[in-house]
């Protein structure tokens, strides 16, 4: 059987078949329309409302172990989820129901929820029609407390196992203990779905499209998986798998190969220097980032400190999560990122920012200059932090220049009051994320004024494409390797060899193992990826020199698709991804 590879590593374990959600609910005979009397229409509104008190405490309980886990990513998708809660067209909906209906709490909501759902999924808005999946998480997660089921059946998992499913809810993979999964295999989904995205970010083997799964494998079958091909062998045979079980053994010994040779520095095999660091989205992972290798962090979102409260953190509170870390870095650099919101990401205490396509929205820099006294505060912490070692600005979603020069306003207000309280600042570096096409098509005029740029590829594609990432119907189209794509970037490193100025990537890009070398002879000086990708990374590079990667970038450059740079890419050895088995 043949799915997408979706996070890498190979699984071999017992099958656990998760059942379809959002079965109907049966109306008992006595409850039917219009049979309900006034204390049971009371007593179902009164039901509904504790879900959804029970819900809100599950969420916010969610969101503060998703901050540990994963970072802003899953912490914002719980803080989505509190805030449906509260919607009229979802929980004020299914009241309204019970009371002209007549119906069970239970299928008031489930009757709210296809509502929604449907109009989601009817609008031209691919953004709107991706929240379709939260709102059934929610609706899910209400049903089951009213019919008071126990919460997450992947947390309660006995032993491990490899999880099969028509689709997985982004909760879902939130809430696993990691040691009882093997692997994620879905019917539905996409590489660039929540759930492949978290799996990828929790180092467990996923594959998605996998049609016809659940038909084909039984609870408690033997399963083989891997994340890399989309390859899934039910009850496989003995020599197949001897010779699965002989793959997972060699990828567990080059893992381990890669881990003793880490903490080398990340360079060519003819010594060409490219900096390997690492993105963070909380002081939680720094700790694993420098176990793995890394040589700096390029790339510390900022944004879980201002998620999951009521108002935003102060001076005091973002300066000490910021000094924990530059401590911690020890001397490496430590590029922070001013708030990055809007978009896919909401912020409950700035209120509803009521936008069409949120993408193309007051997000990033647009947003902190709309909300100057957010950027003075977080800018004083920074450079509070920059006392305890090398920290450098990144300014997100920057368009034009005018957005780079009050930036730099509003940060000499903040060293002149540092400075008037008896603690004069630190110079520090700034520089930007180039994630539009503009920022990248003038990118001498933007390194004239600043000190570095970090390509977004994950955001630059989704723009020079006109592409929704999240979109499974066009994720084929989101494809970093696009030659538009590439030759942006190389625009933009162009223009850092120009001027004297180090350019870098903190994509997903830059944590491919077989585009990395292509990044670098592109010119791009620092790669910047999740943790557990360095080691390999760094490998890839060393058993390289410099001429391949320039020539390899030469060749890529003169291709007209993805697919065709793809094609010319180097293919190393599988062994980034886990290695996980229930059986030896």
């Amino acid at each position: 059987m043949k799915g997408t590879g979706a996070s890498r590593g190979i699984a071999i374990g017992p099958a656990r078949l998760l059942s379809r959600r959002g079965e109907p609910v049966k109306e008992p005979a006595s409850s039917g329309p219009g049979s309900a009397d006034a204390e049971g229409v009371a007593g179902e509104v009164q039901r509904l409302r504790a879900a959804v008190d029970k819900a809100r405490a599950e969420l916010s309980e969610l969101a503060q172990k998703a901050r540990g886990k994963v970072g802003p990513e899953g912490e914002a998708l719980f803080e989505a989820h509190l805030l449906m809660l509260d919607d009229p067209e979802l929980t004020g909906r299914a009241e309204r129901l019970i009371q002209e209906e007549n119906l069970m709490a239970e299928s008031a909501v489930e009757a709210a929820t296809r509502e929604v759902c449907s109009r989601l999924t009817a609008v031209d808005d691919e953004y709107l029609r991706a929240r379709a999946d939260d709102v059934r998480d929610v609706g899910d997660r209400l049903v089951r407390i009213l019919r008071g089921e126990p919460a997450g059946c992947l947390g309660a998992l006995k032993e491990p196992v490899v999880v099969v499913a028509e689709e997985l809810m982004p909760s879902d993979t939130l809430q696993v203990d990691v040691s009882k999964v093997l692997a994620f295999l879905t019917v539905r989904g996409s590489p660039t779905s929540h759930a492949a995205i978290l799996a990828r970010t929790l180092g467990i083997p996923a594959v998605v499209g996998a049609h016809g799964l659940t038909q084909a494998v039984e609870d408690g079958a033997l399963v083989v998986a891997d994340g890399e091909t989309g390859v899934v062998i039910v009850n496989p045979t003995e020599d197949e798998l001897r010779a699965w079980r002989e793959k997972q053994r060699a990828c567990k010994e080059q893992r381990e190969a890669l881990l003793a040779s880490c903490r080398l520095p990340g360079q060519t095999s003819d010594g060409h220097r490219v900096e390997v660091a690492t993105n963070i989205g909380s002081p939680d992972h720094v700790r694993e980032s420098l176990e793995n290798g890394a040589e700096g962090i390029g790339l510390f979102r900022t944004e879980f400190l201002f998620m999951d409260r009521s108002s935003p953190p102060d001076e005091d509170e973002q300066f000490e999560a910021y000094r924990a870390v530059v401590a911690a870095m020890e001397g490496r650099p430590v590029i922070v990122r001013t708030l990055d919101i809007g978009g896919d990401k909401k912020i409950p205490w700035l209120g509803e920012l009521s936008e069409a396509n949120p993408f193309l929205g007051l997000r990033g820099v647009r947003l902190t200059l709309e909300r100057e006294d957010l950027l003075l505060t977080q800018l004083k912490a920074i450079l509070r932090a920059a006392e305890f070692g090398d920290v450098r600005i990144m300014i997100p979603m920057v368009t034009d220049l005018t957005e780079v020069r009050r930036v730099r306003r509003v940060l000499r207000a903040a060293g002149e009051e540092l400075k008037g309280r008896g603690r004069p600042p630190d110079e520090v570096q700034v520089g930007i994320m180039v994630e539009v096409p503009s920022a990248a098509l003038l990118a001498d005029e933007f390194l004239r004024e600043v000190d570095f740029a970090s390509v977004g590829t994950n955001d630059l594609t989704q723009y020079v494409l006109a592409t929704d990432r999240t979109n499974e119907k066009v994720q084929s189209l989101a494809d970093a390797l696009h030659p538009a794509v590439l030759r942006l970037i190389k625009l933009v490193a162009d223009a850092g060899h120009r001027l004297r100025k180090w350019v870098g990537v903190c994509g997903d890009l830059a944590g491919d193992p077989r585009a990395a070398p292509l990044l670098v002879g592109l010119g791009v000086s620092e790669l910047s990826m999740a943790p557990r990708l360095i080691p390999e990374v760094k490998a890839v590079l060393r058993a390289l020199c410099f001429d391949e990667c320039r020539r390899l970038a030469r060749r890529a450059l003169s291709c007209s698709t993805a697919g065709e740079v793809r094609n010319l890419l180097p293919h190393p050895a599988p062994t980034a991804g886990p290695c996980r088995s229930s059986r030896g």
